[in-house]
């Protein structure tokens, strides 16, 4: 029998409870994103693929209307998190089109290079983490997200229950979210539902 996902609760508690060590609990959206093929490419490719792949990525951060309010990568992913989940869903899509829709052997890498995008949304810790200094969001709910990107196919972006359900909650229009199954998560974390997020017609 599948595992049931853990309920996500919204509420002033999330966005106001603070513990005595700084902790504060948030309710946010995540993404997590990793590069198909990375491992394939070459040392002559590394300096491309950090200044057209990541560098594209690092524009859209910079310039988007969605901006994340904290993003971390290590290698070929990424971790970003956002106030909501419309601002997460429409980031990831801005995303999705300036990366997966791009041909990349005509700016000499390989053609295969594509993300895996995968959007959560719950109730997690913020701190400032103590060994880099730089703000930081914890919790078993990070994990969960960060366990349905590797079952991602490359070049879609899907979403956890609990994502989709907030979307619909939130009365989001500007893109859906479609059921796509059962799905085994990465590293035995159990089969959940999962939904896969495009933009609404005329979105």
């Amino acid at each position: 029998m599948a595992e049931q996902a853990k309920p996500v609760v919204m509420g002033k508690a999330y966005e106001e409870e603070e513990e005595e060590d700084g902790l504060r609990a948030e309710m946010i959206g995540m993404l997590f994103a990793d590069a198909v093929s990375f491992s394939k490419l070459t040392e002559e490719e590394l300096p491309l693929f950090i200044r057209n792949f990541l560098g594209d990525i690092g524009d859209l951060v910079r310039n988007s209307n969605h901006k994340p309010i904290m993003q971390n990568t290590w290698g070929d992913g990424l971790y970003l998190v956002f106030p909501d989940v419309r601002a997460t869903g429409l980031f990831a899509l801005e995303l999705y089109e300036r990366i997966c829709m791009v041909d990349w052997a005509t700016r000499d890498l390989p053609s295969t290079l594509n993300l895996r995008i995968a959007l959560h949304a719950g109730p997690v810790y913020s701190c400032i983490d103590p060994v880099t200094g730089n703000p930081n969001y914890i919790g078993s709910q990070v994990s969960h997200a960060a366990r349905i990107e590797p079952v991602t196919p490359p070049g879609q972006v899907y979403a956890s229950q609990a994502f989709a359900a907030l979307a619909a909650a939130q009365c989001v229009t500007e893109f859906t979210c479609d059921y796509v199954g059962q799905t085994p998560l990465a590293k035995e974390h159990g089969t959940f539902p999962t939904y896969l997020v495009r933009r609404s017609i005329g979105g």
